[in-house]
């Protein structure tokens, strides 16, 4: 194996899941498949969208969500939307908090994102959200 693909598997893309009970959890989007198959399984659907919080924070859900027949509000991710300024709707099932690159593609969560999303000052708009 190159050193490129020894690099590449070894690539850790630390994201943040919050579920239905409003708990974070730090979960790997970067290890043994592709980025979109790590999404799906996080959340547990077949179809995803995001919605870019800001500079460095995207929120990853399910796209069917709300029509599902047991659909719930995820509360705590409506709220971390919302003080990032997507006030239009609530969000409905599991999300992920991953960030993006200048090139749109999924990365890690800075640590101070990161620390911001799991001890909940992101909720309050104090813990600022750039790199």
């Amino acid at each position: 194996m190159s050193e490129k693909n020894q690099g590449q598997q070894q690539m850790r893309v630390q994201a943040v899941r919050v579920g239905l009970d409003g708990r974070p959890e730090v979960i790997d989007l970067g290890v043994g498949e592709s980025t979109g198959a790590a999404i799906r399984a996080a959340i547990g659907c077949r179809w995803f969208d995001v919605v870019r919080l800001g500079p460095d924070l995207d929120m990853w859900i399910d796209d069917e969500g709300a029509v599902l027949a047991d659909a719930q509000v995820n509360v705590v991710a409506t709220a971390i939307a919302r003080v990032h300024g997507a006030i239009w709707q609530p969000f409905w099932g599991v999300a992920v908090f991953a960030a993006h690159d200048r090139d749109g593609e999924t990365v890690g969560l800075s640590e101070r994102v990161k620390d911001a999303l799991l001890s909940g000052a992101i909720l309050t708009g104090a813990a600022a959200v750039s790199r």
